[in-house]
């Protein structure tokens, strides 16, 4: 499915992570939380979750209008696929996945589908850190970076900037890219001088693709829009959060319910963040890790850490396993496999849309552009 060297790289990341997360979550009182668990929330909040995935969908199909416009039905198992994907395989393969389909499926360029889906990752990230920030205006969260300062050796002010500087930073230069194309081209063309001519020009036909998928960028009006959308996606997610807290009785050890949904919001935000890493397929291991830990050390309440390990361990799946099941489904109806679209994904096959494009930079007819690589049937 994908080279052996990354797969056990995942899977070696995956268990030290899980490792470390069993030994330290008091195995025998979790499996009792686990046990004593009512499932029944873990229904509506999977609803929530597939909510949130048709937010996801209605702001890709956003980012890529000005190049195709596709509707958010034939989008949203494209989008579901990529996420299992991502669940599935390590090192965020998914997103290439994902990149590629939409490519051979809507004869979107796939590296312009893979700088739109780049610009999703960091607008989740900002978005998120925004989240944190109003709630920090209101509830003390010094105490929070000081614990895990405390449980990671990490001190406090290195933490928050870590936490935050890369994605801002990612978001300013994506910023700039999309205001100063000509002025990014030039300096591609610069950076690509040294290399032999047969490099430099496709090359620079995949930055023209890559700052084509930046377009939306360019308009202050879009990516308020953009902002906008995003909220629902985390909020809906922060939802299955809330929900499969009543599962394990966190609602008790609140003092309203308010207090709780912020939790589960501070909760869904630090997680995502903390476990992007792209390492373990899905994030297993660490989003448990930070999830549980953030649960535990939230000034607002005493939760055990066997429970919130319980509590980690079942929203976690509840986000994982659906998305699997549906992108399978999903699969089936086109007739394709993981397998397939993971292996022409990863092998860096450009679709229809960008062969064309890349080859109309070298003077190539679309004939002999299309006259090779990967085409799913």
């Amino acid at each position: 499915m994908i080279r052996s060297r990354k797969l056990w790289l995942g899977l070696g990341i995956t268990i030290l992570l899980l490792g470390l997360f069993l030994t330290t979550a008091g195995l025998g009182r979790m499996l009792e939380a686990l046990g004593d668990a009512n499932y029944f929330y873990v229904i509506p909040a999977v609803g929530l979750y597939l909510v949130s995935v048709l937010f996801r969908t209605l702001r890709w199909q956003m980012l890529m209008r000005h190049m195709r416009p596709v509707s958010v039905k034939r989008l949203y198992p494209v989008v579901v696929v990529g996420y299992m994907a991502n669940n599935l395989l390590p090192l965020r393969l998914g997103e290439l996945v994902r990149s590629y389909y939409v490519s051979e499926r809507e004869g979107i360029s796939k590296t312009s589908a893979l700088a739109t889906i780049f610009v999703e990752r960091v607008l989740d990230a900002i978005v998120l850190l925004l989240f944190i920030a109003v709630i920090a205006l209101f509830v003390p969260l010094s105490g929070l970076a000081e614990a895990f300062e405390d449980w990671s050796g990490i001190p406090a002010p290195l933490l928050v900037v870590g936490f935050g500087a890369p994605f801002v930073l990612a978001m300013a230069v994506l910023l700039l890219f999309a205001a100063y194309p000509e002025r990014t081209k030039e300096g591609a063309t610069l950076l690509t001088k040294p290399l032999p001519d047969r490099l430099r020009a496709p090359l620079r036909g995949l930055v023209d693709l890559f700052l084509e998928g930046l377009m939306p960028l360019r308009s202050a009006r879009t990516l308020a829009l953009l902002l906008a959308v995003s909220a629902p996606v985390w909020l809906f997610e922060a939802g299955l959060f809330f929900l499969i807290g009543y599962s394990f009785g966190l609602d008790v050890a609140y003092d309203n319910v308010g207090d709780m949904a912020v939790a589960m919001v501070l909760v869904t935000a630090i997680a995502n963040i903390g476990s992007s890493v792209p390492a373990a397929p899905g994030g297993v291991g660490l989003f448990e890790l930070v999830s549980r830990e953030t649960l535990v050390l939230l000034p607002m309440a005493d939760v055990a850490r066997p429970v919130a390990a319980a509590f980690s361990t079942v929203a976690h799946a509840a986000l994982l396993l659906p998305m699997i099941a549906l992108g399978q489904v999903f699969l089936w109806t086109e007739h394709l496999s993981l397998r397939r679209l993971s292996r022409a994904g990863a092998s860096g096959s450009n679709g229809p849309a960008e062969r064309a494009e890349v080859s109309h930079s070298q003077g190539l007819t679309p004939a002999a552009a299309s006259s090779d690589g990967n085409k799913l049937e």
